[in-house]
């Protein structure tokens, strides 16, 4: 025995006609469904193509403005470099105008006021170079009389650097930073004395100068004289 729902119970119920339309009713309806499902389907497509082509539109115009901008910071880097370089040049031109000014005022003050400067004493062989440590560094110089027709040339001396920091000029007592003793400062001596000694300085300071100041104090045998020397830093390989 067929069940009702079977096509042999419908095709027996309805007829062999009647059966037959209502396949062609079904077959229709499975039809238009699936005609209408398709379109669907069809305009889903089309609008995330669109979708997918508008942000892909969008991306080519960010890309494009990445690209200018990328260009403009190149030519932008491009002029600062050549004004870095300008102005470094134009930096040692100055340093080289400062350096002759100084040997001119030297000069001119031995000249024009012989009473300012300690008579017959130079200071010669200045030297600083770099350690194997970051920021470390020693100085040598020799203090020379060059007129042996005097006595004994005694009295002391004065460190100083000077340098800039967070942009503004400060002076250190190179001295304490070398830890000299007030006795190693001093000098008595007939032809020349050395004095050396090894410091360090703090990250962000960039020295300039190294200021020297010779005093020869008044007694009995001498009258007081001073006199102070700038000698620029030396350009160091790192």
């Amino acid at each position: 025995m067929n069940a009702w729902w079977s096509f042999e119970s419908i095709k027996n119920r309805l007829g062999r006609f009647q059966f037959l339309l209502l396949l062609i009713v079904i077959l229709a309806a499975v039809f238009y469904a699936g005609f209408q499902l398709s379109g669907q389907i069809v305009i889903w497509q089309k609008n995330q193509l669109n979708t997918q082509q508008q942000r892909l539109t969008g991306l080519y115009e960010e890309l494009d403005q990445k690209i200018r901008q990328i260009n403009y910071l190149t030519v932008e880097m491009e002029v600062e470099q050549n004004a870095a370089v300008q102005m470094k040049q134009e930096l040692l031109g100055l340093k080289e105008e400062s350096l002759q000014l100084r040997t001119e005022l030297n000069f001119y003050q031995k000249v024009l006021a012989p009473e300012l400067v300690a008579d017959g004493l130079a200071i010669e062989q200045f030297d600083i170079e770099s350690t194997n440590r970051i920021n470390h560094y020693k100085f040598k110089f020799a203090l020379v009389q060059t007129d042996t027709r005097k006595r004994n040339a005694k009295g002391y001396i004065k460190l100083n650097i000077v340098g800039i920091e967070d942009g503004q000029t400060r002076t250190l007592d190179l001295a304490k930073m070398s830890n000299l003793a007030s006795e190693q400062l001093r000098f008595s001596f007939h032809y020349f004395q050395y004095f050396e000694g090894e410091f360090e300085l703090k990250e962000g300071f960039i020295p300039e100068d190294i200021e020297i100041k010779v005093v020869q104090p008044k007694t009995k045998w001498q009258p007081y004289k001073s006199f102070n020397e700038k000698l620029e830093w030396p350009e160091l390989s790192s």
